[in-house]
């Protein structure tokens, strides 16, 4: 009977799966191995568990995985159910018979969940860090249950092994029957192991959702308490939230048995029943570490994420007005540090995405969290700011209701129990402006010279230029009150803007080159990158100037006009202006059309030959030599070709000052680019400059000072400008609305 209704089961969950979309992931299932007894120790937050886990863990195991259920839901139809599929209630008076039968036949993995209840506020430690679950208006330790059982099944597995192993089998008879088995081969080819599991989700909200629909409309009357638990586990079913079910390593019971003071007991020949007098209190002790080692295995294996992180920051910052910026730098301090002491299991979203946090483009996890917060009113708005209400105690409200009202109280505690965690976290929350700028300074720095050094070590080549013309730079004044992102070309090298970045220094800018990813080293580095490495590396540069300054001003000339354009349209409000100089959106060069089906075509070559042959590179007649690559390579002008859609993709999105500037001959960006570039920009707070000139690299040479003043004086105008929304067009017009006069297309004089 078990076995047809796990199989029901199992087609159930199959079918609720094709409606369920959240993302379940196992990991670990490799420690299962075919000699093992297993009782798998849970953490219990939803009923979910209950029917998901064993449905999961049969998929990697293939064998039924029966569990403990509590008492009150075995009546009627749904309690007969629960004993079909292998489900013991926790007041059944042969429980404890039916679990270590199972185990000494290691047929059927057990589940079992140690709090003996859902945790619905996640608190699970005292402030002493000992662990403790709420029940009934009070706390208690968690259930030793699951160390009792193993370490009987463990004794009676050594009891039978002693029987079999002994010349006459005495008692061989009475010890089959008293577990119902037909063979003891199977008992003594098993250990028994508990193999603690831990579930993490994220995110967890309460929400409208299918399931609180569809339980709303079959049942009219349902009650404040049940619609509060739909709203919740509804959620964590849909397709915006991810469940790792990750398993620890399998702890050996046989270690917690074979101590002196059990050696009587553990003699052979004993009597098999004595255990059965005194089942609990023999083994006092050892049970008690077994669950003391156990939970803590159960909450080590955590998988941290955003919210974690963010609401730990927001417990502990105190009431200090905080800005967007510093929290984003905080979330991304707290994960750096904690990736370098690789002590707890990070999310995958957080490990990937973890820098994006600090580059403050979009980042629909951040604002989600930050409306959490001020929905709750943990924390407070105040214009730009924001700040920790002060007064407000968090764990008051029902336990039942409190995943609803109280979620940032129910994320925090989740990662109490993880070593060393909350102090991290701590520390990083209370952290000075100014230190935490500098943290922040010093590691992306560091990683971009880092980066460079061995990028140039490993491409160098007899055509490599010094290492000192592809070296990131930084130019900081005494005094400052803005700072620049300065971006060079395509082919090129931070040398290149080099002149520009020295002229904005000596006027009080503080100015950080960036070198692009592929670029100051060798040809055959750049054909290894793609224009989102190259982006990142702006992004890096942004770092750095925002821990100077909250003045921060995009700009680059070619390529790193793109990006500058790229990084104005994603981050909006948050810097001051942007500039580009020549930046492309057409191409002079006919032949950078034909480049994607050319670097198909080699990649088809390379299959099939399995060489590296086929056209890989043109040449290149740079007009500086001394900076530019002679070769350009075909993939990395794909790239190239595709950095300058992303670009035109955000274009109305700029809401800044915007500077564009063009040379009017251009032999490399195709003259129309700015027109097009400026006509497309969102904000009415824009200018488009075009000089005479005949050539590309306008930034450096004896009439590169005419752009330079051209820059300053639009920096020095946009300072006093206001971010504006981007222009309204109307669907019967088919030109945008009309800029500002200062928008009006100015000439320099040749």
């Amino acid at each position: 009977m078990f076995s047809f209704a796990f199989t029901s089961t199992k087609m159930a969950l199959r079918l609720a799966s094709i409606l369920i979309k959240a993302d379940v992931r196992v990991h670990n299932h490799e420690v299962i191995e075919d000699d093992m007894s297993i009782i798998f120790t849970v953490n219990h937050f939803t009923r979910l568990e209950t029917v998901l886990l064993p449905f999961e863990l049969n998929k990697h195991t293939g064998r039924e995985v029966w569990s403990l259920g509590a008492s009150e839901l075995f009546v009627g139809r749904i309690g007969s159910y629960l004993r079909q599929v292998g489900t013991v209630s926790t007041e059944d008076p042969d429980r404890d018979k039916v679990i270590v039968r199972s185990l000494l036949k290691g047929d059927h993995p057990w589940i079992i969940f140690p709090e003996g209840q859902m945790i619905k506020d996640k608190k699970v430690v005292d402030p002493a860090g000992v662990f403790s679950v709420f029940n009934r208006g009070g706390r208690r330790p968690p259930h030793r249950g699951a160390a009792h059982l193993a370490l009987r099944a463990a004794f009676y597995r050594h009891k039978l092994e002693c029987i079999y192993n002994s010349p006459d089998q005495e008692g061989m008879e009475e010890a089959m029957a008293m577990f119902d088995l037909d063979t003891l081969d199977a008992v003594v080819s098993k250990r028994t192991v508990i193999i603690p599991i831990n579930i993490t989700y994220f995110p967890i909200r309460a929400r409208d959702n299918i399931i609180l629909r569809m339980a709303s409309a079959l049942a009219k009357d349902l009650s404040e308490r049940a619609l509060d638990e739909l709203s919740v586990e509804g959620t964590l079913l849909s397709s915006d939230t991810d469940i790792d079910i990750t398993l620890g390593e399998p702890i050996d019971i046989h270690p917690y048995l074979y101590r002196p003071v059990h050696a009587e007991l553990m003699a052979c020949g004993d009597d098999l029943q004595k255990l059965e007098r005194d089942p609990k209190s023999l083994f006092n002790e050892a049970s008690s570490q077994l669950m003391k080692r156990y939970m803590e295995s159960i909450y080590r294996l955590t998988r941290v994420n955003y919210d974690h992180i963010f609401a730990t920051i927001v417990r502990y910052q105190g009431t200090k007005l905080f800005t967007e910026r510093r929290y984003r730098n905080r979330i991304f301090l707290c994960v750096h540090e904690l990736v370098k002491a690789g002590k707890h299991s990070l999310h995958g979203l957080l490990r990937k995405t973890y820098r994006n946090i600090i580059f403050e483009d979009p980042s629909p996890k951040f604002h989600d969290f930050m409306e959490l917060c001020l929905r709750e009113k943990v924390i407070r708005r105040d214009g730009r700011l924001y700040r920790r209400v002060p007064g407000v105690t968090q764990g008051k409200e029902d336990f039942h209701n409190i995943r609803t009202m109280e979620t940032t109280y129910v994320i925090a505690n989740e990662v109490e129990p993880l070593e060393g965690f909350v102090d991290l976290v701590k520390e990083v929350a209370v952290m000075p402006r100014q230190e935490l700028s500098k943290r922040v300074r010093d590691i992306f720095l560091q990683e971009d010279q880092d980066a460079f050094e061995h990028d140039y070590e490993k491409y160098r080549m007899s055509e490599s230029h010094p290492m000192d013309i592809g070296r990131p730079f930084l130019l900081v004044p005494e005094r400052y009150n803005a700072g620049v992102v300065l971006v060079h070309g395509y082919l090129a090298a931070p040398e290149e803007v080099r002149a520009l970045g020295e002229f904005l220094y000596e006027r009080g800018y503080v100015v950080y080159g960036v070198r692009l990813k592929g670029h100051g080293t060798s040809p055959e580095d750049l054909a290894q990158t793609q224009w989102a490495d190259w982006y990142e590396s702006v992004n890096c540069g942004y770092v750095v100037i925002k821990s100077f300054t909250d003045n921060i001003i995009l700009g680059g000339f070619s390529t790193g006009g793109c990006l500058a354009l790229m990084g104005a349209g994603l981050k909006g409000e948050k810097i001051q202006s942007v500039f580009s100089i020549n930046a492309p959106l057409k191409l002079r060069q006919f032949a950078a059309r034909l480049v994607p089906s050319v670097v198909s075509f080699n990649s088809l070559v390379r299959r099939i030959r399995g060489s590296e042959t086929g056209w890989e590179y043109l040449e290149n007649a740079p007009e500086n030599e001394h900076i530019n690559y002679k070769r350009n390579p075909l993939t990395g002008v794909r790239e190239l070709n595709r950095a300058m859609e992303a670009m035109e993709n955000v274009l109305e999105q700029i809401v800044v000052p915007t500077l564009v500037m063009q040379g009017s001959k251009d032999p490399i960006v195709d003259p129309s680019s700015g027109l097009d570039i400026f006509s497309q920009v969102g904000t009415p707070l824009k200018e488009l400059t075009v000089f005479e000139r005949e050539n590309h690299g306008i930034v450096n040479g004896p009439r590169s000072k005419e752009v330079f003043e051209r820059v300053y004086r639009f920096l020095l105008w946009a300072r006093d400008q206001k971010p504006q929304a981007a222009p309204v067009f109307d669907e019967e017009v088919s030109e945008p609305v009309k800029s500002a006069d200062l928008s009006e297309t100015t000439t320099a004089a040749s």
